[in-house]
């Protein structure tokens, strides 16, 4: 009877492993299925990105960067360096020595050449030596309500939490200028925005960071403008 007994339990045993074993194989095949791909973000997800970049270190960018930091860095060196060029040459015209005169005017020549193309030569050679510009490498700059991301063909390259990290903001009539504390910088076309309106961007770059965006004209009428203005105040300012 104990044999018949235990005879008569095993397939109880038995039936109730296999209906704990269907129990957990959907288990098992969701787990298996949620880890082989994240995924897809929702559409509250997507619509966090505020504003959106995309981009490439093309010659428009390029001559953007180097005559801003011409603007802004470096203000005055074109205009010292054509009056150096104009005091080089212009004893050329007293000196009664042939060489003398002949060297004068070309060094003279040369250093009023430099001062005015001197943007389109470190153009050529940043052509030349920028292997994104070669490659054609696409950056994607993504804002959200608390934080930014840069990104280089995909993988992120610098971010910004809270935009804490961002030291500085200017914009002229075409482009805007990011700086960040790592010594990144950042040339953003206005009219590569592909979410978000970039005449608001600078509204919501304050709001979030608390730094003004700078007003850097890169045409002569409106640098006139921004003098005079500037002008205007001081002289306002003085009568109060």
């Amino acid at each position: 009877m104990a044999k018949n007994k235990a005879r008569s339990s095993s397939p109880a045993a038995q039936s109730g492993k296999q209906k704990k074993a269907q129990n957990s194989k959907p288990k098992n095949d969701k787990a298996q299925k949620t880890g082989s791909k994240l995924p897809d973000k929702t559409p509250e997800q997507q619509k966090e990105v505020l504003y959106q970049i995309k981009t490439k270190r093309d010659s428009g960018v390029l001559k953007a960067y180097i005559t801003f930091t011409y603007r802004v860095f470096h203000p005055k060196v074109t205009a010292r360096m054509v009056l150096y060029g104009l005091l080089i040459l212009a004893p050329g015209f007293v000196v009664k020595a042939q060489a003398l005169k002949i060297a004068l005017w070309v060094l003279g020549g040369l250093v009023v050449l430099l001062g005015l193309f001197r943007q389109y030569i470190s153009l050529a050679l940043t052509k030349r030596s920028d292997a994104d510009y070669r490659n054609g490498t696409e950056f994607v700059y993504e804002f959200t309500q608390n934080d930014a991301s840069f990104f280089r063909d995909g993988e992120l390259t610098a971010y910004s939490s809270k935009y804490k990290d961002i030291d500085a903001v200017f914009y002229d009539e075409e482009y805007y200028y990011l700086s960040l504390t790592s010594r990144e910088f950042f040339v953003i076309p206005m009219d590569r925005f592909t979410i978000g309106d970039p005449s608001t961007f600078s509204d919501f770059i304050y709001k979030r960071c608390k730094k003004v965006c700078r007003w850097i004209p890169a045409k002569l009428g409106n640098k006139i403008k921004k003098y005079q203005s500037s002008r205007a105040i001081v002289r306002d300012q003085k009568n109060r």
